[in-house]
């Protein structure tokens, strides 16, 4: 099955109906996202991400990037994260 899809302003796209209902994705369904070569692959996820992320306080994570701002695969990660250019 083909469908052409349209991203939005805001990088959204609409998975038809069709689509949503033959592979029971609904509201809130976990979807895992891959990137091969130059295809997406979009497939609904058995179950939830790991949740990677902990609370810290503002200044704990600025002391912590402030140490490793040097590092290439760090502002790797934050340029594609948006936070720097």
């Amino acid at each position: 099955m083909q469908t052409v899809v349209r991203v939005s302003s805001k990088g959204q796209i609409v998975i038809p109906k069709r689509i949503r209902e033959k592979l029971g994705i609904r509201r809130n369904s976990i979807l895992r996202l891959r990137v091969v070569g130059k295809k997406i692959i979009l497939e609904p996820a058995s179950e939830p991400p790991p949740d990677i992320f902990v609370e810290a306080g503002e200044k704990i994570v600025d002391e912590i990037l402030e140490e490793v701002k040097n590092d290439e695969k760090v502002r790797r990660l934050l340029r594609d994260l948006g936070i720097e250019d």
